[in-house]
């Protein structure tokens, strides 16, 4: 476990303004001067550059996954709460595969294989995830089936609605309105 930087040690604010003051543009020349001007003096250039760029390696890690987010949301069905479903489920199913794969891509990280050995913790909550990850999907399905179920029923009901309508309207025998219900609402009553 490494140990806490003297950056991470600041308060709060202080940390918040330097992630403000970054987001603005500001150069780490620029934000060392502003942490002067609070008595801040405990903090040298490097470990502000280092606590810089891991912050913008996790902007750009939140930026990446909030972009799969969107793009998977675009490609996923029509139902708002299908579409954030599908979404996380496919990012779980991305975190999990990317911790058990290499760098690469291609092969699964041994680093990453050993560390889960040693860690039977690690190794429960790498199977919860798994099998959150299947019941999601289950359920997630379930309830596309539920929405097609309603959607389909709510469609018969209108139709049968307009069909005797139609049939009032133009004064159509009760055996015409049978063969328009089989043939054309594919319905047997």
């Amino acid at each position: 476990m490494t140990r806490p930087s003297s950056v991470d040690k600041l308060e709060p604010e202080i940390r918040d303004a330097i992630g403000r003051l970054r987001g603005n543009g500001h150069t780490i020349d620029e934000i060392l001067a502003a942490l002067r001007e609070l008595d801040v003096t405990d903090i040298s250039r490097s470990a502000l550059g280092r606590h810089v760029q891991k912050m913008e390696k996790v902007g750009a890690r939140l930026r990446h996954s909030q972009n799969m987010a969107i793009a998977l949301s675009r490609h996923l069905g029509d139902e708002p709460a299908s579409r954030i479903a599908q979404t996380n489920i496919q990012l779980l199913h991305s975190t999990i595969m990317e911790l058990l794969s290499s760098g690469d891509g291609d092969a699964i990280d041994e680093d990453g294989l050993a560390a889960l050995k040693g860690n039977p913790e690690g190794l429960m909550l790498l199977g919860k995830a798994i099998d959150h990850l299947t019941r999601s999907s289950k359920t997630d399905a379930d309830f596309v089936r539920q929405i097609e179920e309603r959607l389909e029923k709510r469609l018969r009901e209108r139709d049968e609605k307009n069909l005797k309508s139609l049939a009032k309207e133009k004064g159509l025998s009760a055996e015409a309105v049978q063969a328009i219900r089989q043939r054309v609402l594919g319905a047997g009553k």
